[in-house]
C-alpha cells in the first residue's frame, strides 16, 4: 500500500476541542461513578465507599486522606501513560514521555514521533490504558471488597480518557489503509492515494451561533466540575486547617455553607447560585473566544 510521504491531514487540539474533551471527561466521570457503584454494590450487596474526609475526627486523618486522594490520581495519570508507552514500542514505536501545559491546564503525555502505525495498532494502543487499567481495577475491587478505593482509579482513568476516546471514536470512521503518526503537538494522518480527503472525519464546519452554544455549554459544564470536585478536596483542607463554621454569600443568596461542629462536618451548596454563576462563566468563555 503506498502513501502520501506528507501528511494528508494535521490533527491539533484547539480550545474549542479541549473544551469538549472537558465536557466528554465531566460526563465520563458520572458515568463511571453510576458504574462503579452499581458493580461493586451487585458483586459485595453493599453500597461503595472509599475513605471519605467527613468520616474522620481528626486533621491527621484527614491529612491522610487528602494525601492518598492526590497519591491516587497523579499514581493513576502516571500509569495510564506508561501503558500508551508500552503499547507504542510493542508495535515498534520509540516512546517518549513528558509533562506540558495546554490552555493554562497541565498534562503528562506519552507520544512516539518519527512512527507510523497503521490504524488499528494505533487504535490499540490509545485505548490500551483505559482497558487494560479499568478492567484490573475492577477485577481486584470483585476480589477484594476492602479494595473499594480502586474504584476511584477506575473513576479517574475513565473520565480522563475522553481524548483517547474521542480519537478513537475518528479513527474508526476512517479506512483502515490509512496510517497514523503520533506527535507531541497532535496526530499526523498518511492516507493511500485512493482514499478522498473529503471522506475523512477531521473537517468539521459549524455555524459561528452553534460554536458559541457549544463554548457556552462546555465551559459551565466545566465550571460546575471544578465547583464540585474542588467542594471534595476543600472538605479534607478545611478540616486539617480547623476551619470553624461559615457561610459563603448573604441568606438570599449563598453559595457554600461550611459546617463544622461536635454533630457534623459537611459541605454544603446552593445549586442555584452554582448553576447561576457556571452560567456565567460560561458567557465569560464565549467572549473570550471571540476576542
Amino acid at each position: 500500500m503506498v502513501h502520501h510521504h506528507e501528511p494528508t491531514y494535521i490533527f491539533r487540539l484547539t480550545h474549542e476541542l479541549a473544551l469538549r474533551w472537558a465536557t466528554l471527561s465531566i460526563v465520563l466521570f458520572f458515568i463511571s461513578v453510576a458504574g462503579v457503584s452499581g458493580f461493586y454494590q451487585a458483586i459485595h450487596g453493599q453500597t461503595w465507599t472509599f475513605i471519605s474526609a467527613s468520616n474522620q475526627t481528626n486533621q491527621w486523618s484527614a491529612l491522610v486522606v487528602f494525601l492518598g486522594f492526590i497519591a491516587v490520581l497523579f499514581g493513576q495519570i502516571i500509569i495510564h501513560e506508561l501503558i500508551h508507552g508500552v503499547a507504542f514500542a510493542a508495535f515498534g514505536g520509540s516512546p517518549r514521555y513528558g509533562v506540558g501545559v495546554k490552555f493554562f491546564l497541565p498534562y503528562a503525555y506519552a507520544t512516539s514521533p518519527g512512527t507510523r502505525f497503521s490504524r488499528n495498532a494505533y487504535l490499540v494502543i490509545d485505548l490500551a490504558p483505559l482497558v487494560v487499567i479499568d478492567l484490573l481495577c475492577l477485577v481486584l475491587v470483585a476480589i477484594f471488597p476492602q479494595a473499594a478505593w480502586l474504584g476511584l482509579v477506575v473513576v479517574f482513568n475513565t473520565s480522563g480518557a475522553s481524548g483517547d476516546l474521542w480519537m478513537a471514536t475518528l479513527l474508526l470512521r476512517c479506512p483502515a489503509s490509512i496510517e497514523v503518526e503520533d506527535r507531541h503537538t497532535g496526530m499526523a494522518i498518511y492516507a493511500p492515494p485512493d482514499v478522498d480527503f473529503r471522506s475523512l472525519p477531521f473537517k468539521t464546519s459549524s455555524s459561528k451561533t452553534r460554536s458559541a452554544l457549544w463554548v457556552w455549554g462546555n465551559v459551565t459544564l466545566l465550571a460546575l466540575m471544578v465547583v464540585f470536585l474542588g467542594s471534595f478536596l476543600l472538605m479534607p483542607i478545611f478540616q486539617i486547617l480547623q476551619v470553624p463554621s461559615f457561610v459563603l454569600g448573604t441568606d438570599s443568596f449563598w453559595i457554600m455553607r461550611w459546617q463544622n461542629n461536635e454533630q457534623e462536618v459537611r459541605i454544603g451548596l446552593n445549586l442555584l447560585s452554582v448553576l447561576a454563576i457556571a452560567a456565567f462563566f460560561g458567557l465569560v468563555g464565549i467572549l473570550v473566544k471571540n476576542w
